[in-house]
């Protein structure tokens, strides 16, 4: 019977129909094994068979009970009893006859018998334990007995939730650490990485906690994705393995319909990671808020409303910016404000939450991409709240995230979409295309005149440089670098996709210029001082050149050459994780040498 276990889980057509599968044959196992009549109503679940399974019950938690078991998933079984209806002896009986046939059978079992008391026991010493209970369903015998406990743990991961919320959240940063952003790998682990299914799970138990809302949608959209790519990847390689190699790219590609590119399909999975580390981000900061709430620390039930000689009052909430105001560390709509009558609404919110560091709040997320599309030429307010959100460093890397996700960036920036998610397969890359540009610009802040890391042409202080030029060319040094594109040089490209964007955003034609000189060169100082004699004069006219025999430039193309360098990982450095900074005092002293030679020859 259970010899075509394995065979049924690769052949399903479907999760729904892989979970009544395999736990039909589940339930016929644990009939042979009590010798008793099980319940056979078909899929998870069942009421309590007669007298023979009273007391004792096959269940299943994790990925089995939730319905997302895939082809090579591990089977996460426990065989609870009721400590009293049978003997030790009996139930150990009973779970070896439930055991080594699924062993044989050659699937991947993690199996546990527990009575009432370990299982809460367990549950409260460990937190994949409890976690992977909050999901759990009989399968067959005492039904009853399955969802009493289940409702203990439930009940006792509520009551502690104050103590385990820091675990919990710890646990996940670790992991996000360890494994690096699935959004952001080029091989990416669909579980583990941030933004991943285990993070999805997460969501789960903090929502089982009553400390946030569920979020729905783009994330239960995000999360079907991933399981599908999941599947698919266990179907082609017959490993249990839930890490995307490049390998196997093109056959899971092939298999999902991404078969035209199959780098459309990393791009949809670094879609789906986003949605799902950014509700994990939202559902975090609420759940922490609600937990300091509960514990009686300063929180959103005590700021809501305050009483004035007896009567309630509407909360004072200080403003951050016109039309926006503080609302327990968030950034919400001030009164009687519509967005959908201010073109620069988004963009003044943007530049208040980098600024303040307060997070703009989901509700208020959604409805700024009711704003209007903004004139062309750009208002000067609109250009001042731009080059402020770019100044702000990496502060501003959280607010575009949150405001890409709602489709508002694409609305400043058309051209965003071209490079939106595109992955990278240089090794040297950390980030797909879109996130590489807004972390230049978070490195290209620091790095000015003033900032906490200000560099100069020569390591010594340069008033020339432009923040603004700086920045602009920071943000679109690699627009150039566009889905099927690949053949093409994107510094070209780049440059003349750029003063398209600038000249509707109504900046000046100088800095325009600028701007498209400096993208169309932002690689020729470290090519020119990695692969050349820095001290050569031909290479330094080739620089010269390329700076139009301008100081400023020469000084503008120094800081984000930094930069770019900054954001790429060093050669060898691991290919997870944030890895480390590809401006390394060998590359520093090199570029340091061929501009303070480039400096000399125009002085």
């Amino acid at each position: 019977m259970l010899s075509t276990l394995k065979n049924v889980m690769y052949e399903a057509p479907s999760r729904p129909g892989r979970v009544r599968a395999v736990t039909g044959l589940l339930r016929a196992l644990y009939d042979d094994a009590t010798q008793g009549a099980a319940d056979r109503t078909g899929g998870v679940g069942g009421a309590e068979g007669p007298g023979v399974t009273e007391g004792l019950a096959l269940a299943a938690v994790g990925s089995l009970a939730r319905g997302d078991i895939g082809p090579a998933s591990d089977l996460d079984l426990v065989l609870l009893h009721d400590g009293r209806s049978r003997s030790y002896g009996d139930v150990a009986a009973i779970a070896n006859k439930l055991w080594y046939p699924l062993w044989d059978s050659g699937v991947t079992l993690d199996h546990s018998v527990r009575s009432i008391a370990e299982t809460r026991l367990v549950a409260k010493a460990d937190l994949p334990a409890v976690v992977g209970w909050l999901d759990v369903a009989p399968i067959a015998g005492d039904a009853g007995l399955v969802q009493s406990v289940a409702g203990q743990v439930l009940a006792d991961w509520r009551a502690a939730i104050r103590k385990r919320l820091p675990e919990l959240l710890a646990d996940a940063a670790s992991r996000a650490a360890r494994v690096g952003d699935l959004a952001y790998l080029i091989e990416p682990d669909l579980k583990e990485a941030r933004g991943g299914l285990r993070d999805a799970v997460v969501l789960d138990a903090l929502a089982a906690a009553w400390l946030t809302d569920r979020p729905r949608g783009p994330v239960d959209q995000a999360r079907n994705f991933l399981l599908d790519v999941r599947d698919e990847l266990q179907r082609v390689t017959h490993r249990r393995s839930n890490r995307l190699l490049l390998a196997d790219l093109d056959d899971v590609a092939a298999h999902l319909g991404f078969d035209t590119d199959p780098d459309d399909l990393l791009a949809a999975v670094a879609n789906a990671g986003r949605h799902i580390a950014y509700a994990l981000d939202v559902a975090g900061r609420q759940a922490r808020a609600a937990g300091g709430a509960e514990s009686g620390r300063p929180g959103a039930a005590f700021r809501s409303t305050f009483i004035v000689r007896g009567r309630r009052s509407a909360p004072r909430l200080p403003a951050v910016a016109e039309g926006f105001v503080n609302a327990d560390g968030e950034i919400v709509l001030a009164a009687g404000f519509d967005p959908a009558a201010d073109p620069c609404a988004s963009l003044r919110a943007a530049a208040a939450s980098a600024t303040s560091g307060l997070p703009i709040s989901p509700v208020t997320v959604t409805a700024l991409a009711a704003c209007p599309p903004l004139p062309q030429p750009w208002p000067a307010q609109a250009r001042d709240h731009l080059l402020t959100l770019l100044a702000s460093g990496r502060a501003q890397i959280p607010v575009w995230e949150a405001l890409d996700l709602a489709g508002i960036v694409t609305r400043w920036i058309p051209e965003w979409a071209g490079v939106r998610n595109k992955p990278q397969r240089a090794a040297f890359h950390r980030h797909t295309v879109d996130r590489h540009l807004i972390e230049v610009a978070a490195q290209a802040a620091e790095l000015l005149p003033g900032g906490p890391h200000s560099v100069t042409p020569d390591g010594s202080d340069h008033p020339l440089a432009r923040w603004d030029v700086i920045l602009l060319a920071a943000l679109l040094h690699d627009i150039g670098k566009r889905r099927q594109a690949s053949d093409s040089d994107h510094s070209i490209d780049g440059a003349r996709i750029a003063p398209v964007i600038l000249e509707r955003m109504g900046f000046d034609e100088d800095v325009i210029a600028d701007v498209a000189r400096l993208i169309r060169n932002h690689l020729r100082l470290a090519d020119l001082a990695t692969r050349c004699d820095p001290g050569d004069p031909v290479v330094v006219e080739q620089l010269l050149v390329a700076v139009d025999h301008r100081r400023d430039l020469l000084a503008e193309l120094r800081i984000l050459t930094q930069a770019d360098s900054a954001s790429l990982r060093e050669a060898g450095a691991p290919s997870i994780g944030s890895g480390a900074a590809g401006w390394t005092p060998w590359r520093a002293s090199l570029v340091n040498t061929l501009t303070s030679s480039a400096l000399a020859a125009l002085t």
